[in-house]
């Protein structure tokens, strides 16, 4: 079974459910981290890529972090102030070519 959409994206192929995804990964400027999931919203116009990020991080457990990656400024401009409101730390944003990648601590 395949998903499809955004939603597909970060769901386990085999099963339809959220898979886990850790991974360590070296992030510039920020320094080691050990992902619990990646939320891809590249293509997606607001209010999707925080929806998306609203639903993985209900997902996850608190000390988890995430990764979103997203070629919206807007979304990416409105990031730090989601995190605040959704009681996670904003650890940073890293430019790439032509998107970012935010990375947000769920908290306890």
């Amino acid at each position: 079974m395949q998903a499809t959409g955004w939603f597909g994206r970060f769901r386990d192929r085999r099963s339809g459910l959220p898979g886990p995804m850790l991974r360590d990964i070296d992030v510039p400027g920020i320094g080691r981290l050990t992902l619990a999931r990646t939320v891809d919203c590249l293509g997606a116009m607001c209010p999707r890529p925080q929806l998306l990020t609203m639903k993985v991080l209900g997902e996850v457990r608190a000390g988890d972090i995430i990764e979103v990656i997203s070629d919206n400024p807007t979304a990416v401009e409105g990031f730090p102030a989601l995190a605040m409101a959704l009681n996670c730390a904003h650890l940073g944003t890293v430019r790439e070519t032509g998107h970012w990648r935010m990375y947000l601590r769920k908290s306890p």
